[in-house]
């Protein structure tokens, strides 16, 4: 029987509380001229139109970079699909190396090289280009530098020798040419 009792008191007690409450509002309504209310609900219109424009401005400012995004995406999509064939075409520019002999090797260094060719174009297709780095200056952007020679009459870190190269994706690295510079 208690706890009904104090339910009850605590209701009376919130709806006096909600009752006061609601009294002041309507006395400061009243209290207001109503030049005042107006200026106030001006106010508070030009509020929120400013706060309208600014979740436009934002919604469209994310529009912007999401769909640039998407753009950077699709661009670079074929990049790791290219990189990973990478390690195939240096193992075919490692068997052209190779001397042939014999009639028989010879037809299948033919299909290699014809082969090779295909990779070249199919990766040309996509966007990948080599590194151009011999008798280039060094540029540690592009080229890695593991070996130094000191050569005369070249100038000072030129490249000398291209140990592995090194490829572009449009406009990113893929990876370095390695080579080996003057000193």
């Amino acid at each position: 029987m208690t706890k009904k009792k104090s339910t009850k008191e605590e209701v009376k007690i919130e709806e006096e509380t909600s009752k006061e409450q609601v009294e002041e509002i309507i006395d400061k309504v009243i209290e207001k001229t109503p030049e005042e209310i107006i200026i106030e609900l001006e106010e508070n219109i030009k509020q929120l139109q400013n706060d309208l424009l600014r979740e436009k401005a934002d919604l469209e400012n994310t529009k912007k970079r999401l769909e640039k995004e998407r753009i950077t995406e699709r661009k670079y999509a074929a990049m790791n699909v290219s990189k990973n064939l990478l390690t195939s075409l240096d193992h075919f520019n490692l068997a052209l190396k190779h001397q042939v002999t014999d009639k028989e090797s010879e037809k299948i260094f033919q299909g290699f090289k014809m082969i090779k060719e295909q990779l070249n174009k199919a990766l040309e297709d996509e966007g990948v280009s080599l590194i151009d780095a011999l008798n280039e200056e060094y540029d540690p952007n592009f080229h890695q530098a593991i070996l130094t020679e000191k050569v005369e009459g070249t100038d000072v870190n030129v490249v000398l020798e291209v140990l592995q190269e090194g490829y572009m994706f449009k406009d990113r690295l893929i990876r370095p040419a390695i080579v080996k510079i003057s000193e």
